[in-house]
Order: C-alpha cells, then structure tokens, then sequence
C-alpha cells in the first residue's frame, strides 16, 4: 500500500502551513485525498515530491501562475523559460543598484567639493535643490534628466522589485498602535459601550471585512478573496472546517486592518480595535489588549450556527449530528483557557449572562486604566 502522510504531518516536515497546502490544490498544483472514515487529508509520495517541487520554484521567487505553467506543461521548454526570465529580471536589478550606487557616489563627490562656511556655496546648494523641486513638478519638463530624476526613476523599480522585501521595524509599529486598544473576541455591544463612555473611536474589524476583500490578492490572501464567495454555504461547511475558513479570512486581513489603524491614529487620540485579527501577527507590536470570551445564550458562535443548521434543508438526523458536534465544539471552548492567554499572557474576561454590558466595560476600563472621564 502506497505510503500516506497526513496534511498537519507533512506542515510540520516541511515548515509550510496546512492553509497554504490547501492553496496550492485550490491551484491545482497538489492533490490530496481521504480515505474512508479518515477525516484527515492525506498526500502520497507522487504529490510530496511535487510540494519538494513547488518550495523550491517558490524559494528562486517564481510566482504562483507561473508555476502552473510549469506543472501543467510537457518537456522543460516552459521551465527554462521561467528560469531565463528570473535571471533577466536579476541581471536588471543589479544594473539598477549599481547606477544607484554611482549616483550616491556623484552626490557625495558634490558635498565634499561644497565649502558650507562659504555663504555662496550655501546659496548654490539651494539654488540647486528649488531647481530639481522645479523639475519634478514641472509635467512638461523635457529636458535631459538630472541625476536626481534618475535616482527617483531607479528607486522606483528598485521599490517595486522589493516590495515584498519591506516592513516596518518592529519599534516604530510599536509605537505606531501605542493608543490602539485590542479588544479580541465577540465584544461589540461592549466595545461600543467603551467608545461612548471615553469618546473613543471604535474599528470593528467585521465591518471592514468586504471592503478589505474587495482588494485582496488570490495568490497571498485567498481566505480573504473567498470570504465573498458563496458566503451562502458557508454554515453548510462542516463546523470544524467553518471555523478554520474563518481563522484564514482573519489571518488575511489583519494587515489591512493594520494599515487602517495607523491611519486612523492620525485622526483619533485613542482607538478600540474590536474583534479578532491575527495574534500572531501583531502580539509584538500591542501595548493593550484584552480576551473575550462570550459566553452568553444564544449570542456566540456556536448559538448562531446551530441556528443556521435548524435551518438547513437535511434530514433531522443530519441536523442532530451537526448539532452534537457543535456543542461538543462549544463545551471544549468554554472548558479551555484562550490560546491568547496561555500562549500570550492576554487577560482574558469572561462575558456572560451573570454580567451586563456595563460591568464587563467598568472591567475592561479597569484593565485599561482608563480614566473616569476624558
């Protein structure tokens, strides 16, 4: 019998995770399959040689279609194709660092030549700078291009070639979201108690989620370019499944939240963050957070879908063996400690029919260090 690996077994041995396993079949570049009463998807030695395949095309930078191209095509003509391209596009990169280089060069050369205790030197750098300032907002400038035009056009394809090499140092995200308070969990009714009670502006993170999936990328957030399709069948989704389609669509939209809240800084002096985006993402960049857990009758997750299966057009034996499973899903949730808490120290409060919207706040605030009135 052909040897089998399950999916999470063959994350861990490889460094990928199980989600981008799952995208790369959604590409039709592996295939898995499950055998009867094994709930679990398994690869063969055919499709683990073709990951070994796919992670090293992906480590040279070839992109997704591209790989496609290579798969779904006889002989090496498409691969030696795609290879000489990556070189070309190589061989530009280092032309452009280099012509880069000379120009720093050339500036330097201006600067140790200028005497700054001379007063005419001082002007004629001046001079030179409103008459690049000159030259970059004039449109119809058609000179020949200075130095500095070149500099902006080299730095331009240099940003664009590294794009995905960029980030931003931990320090200053840091400081960025110092006045962003995280609120993970289903905490709306609450969070917005939070917002009248101090002024605070509130982002719901489930609110934004159609405009962020409006710009996703299929290739690098195809959790999030799904979340609009066929969000009908979504409840029809086993429940274990269910849930880890909606840890994808979060974990793919939490930069942009990201990119909102640095944004909305500049407007708000303070901010609640409501809802869940991905810890993992941003625990290092979060100075306040907290965890809740909602456990009020018929208002979590597991309420609304087992909701949606009474609903659901099945027989009433499927419906019951739904039902247990969710609440099977439901019991284990209540029993553990959030991961944010056991793996991140995050307070966790829990948010129940013994405590209103309004104690849970005072709670929060407390935590916080909110002030009774700003």
């Amino acid at each position: 019998m052909a040897r089998l690996i399950k999916a999470g077994d063959l994350s861990n041995c490889y460094g990928v995770t199980t989600r981008t396993l799952r995208y790369y079949e959604e590409c039709g570049l592996l295939q898995s399959q499950r055998t009867m009463g094994y709930a679990y998807r398994m690869y063969d030695d055919a499709n683990i040689k073709r990951l070994e395949q796919i992670l090293i095309l992906r480590k040279l930078n070839i992109g997704i279609k591209d790989i496609q191209r290579i798969f779904s095509t006889a002989g090496s003509e498409v691969v030696l194709e795609v290879l000489g391209q990556k070189v070309n596009d190589i061989d530009e990169e280092v032309a452009l660092l280099h012509e880069l280089k000379e120009i720093v060069l050339a500036f330097i050369r201006q600067i140790e030549q200028a005497d700054f205790s001379k007063d005419s030197d001082v002007k004629l750098l001046y001079d030179k700078a409103k008459e690049i300032e000159t030259q970059l907002i004039n449109v119809e400038y058609t000179g020949n291009p200075s130095p500095v035009h070149r500099l902006f056009e080299v730095a331009e394809k240099l940003e664009e070639k590294a794009a995905s090499r960029l980030s931003i140092p931990e320090n200053v995200m840091k400081r960025l979201l110092q006045n962003v308070y995280f609120i993970w969990g289903d905490g709306v009714d609450v969070a917005d108690e939070l917002g009248r009670r101090y002024g605070l502006f509130v982002y719901h993170t489930c609110e934004n989620r159609y405009k962020h999936s409006q710009n996703a990328d299929p290739q690098f957030q195809p959790g999030l370019c799904r979340f609009e399709e066929k969000v009908s069948d979504y409840w029809a989704q086993d429940p274990e499944d269910a849930m880890q389609r909606e840890r994808e669509i979060v974990h793919d939209f939490t930069p942009m939240v990201i990119m909102d809240l640095i944004q909305l800084t500049a407007q708000h002096e303070k901010i609640i963050c409501e809802n869940d985006i991905d810890i993992d993402c941003i625990i290092q960049f979060v100075t306040h957070a907290i965890k809740i857990s909602n456990y009020r009758v018929g208002d979590d997750f597991f309420d609304q879908y087992e909701n949606e299966i009474r609903r659901r057009d099945i027989s009433e034996d499927e419906k019951e063996k739904l039902i247990r499973k969710v609440n099977a899903l439901r019991g284990k949730a209540k029993r553990e400690i959030s991961r944010e808490t056991t793996q991140y120290g995050v307070k966790q409060i829990i948010w129940d029919d013994n405590s209103t919207v309004e104690q849970t706040a005072d709670e929060i605030a407390e935590y916080f260090g909110l002030p009774r009135a700003w």
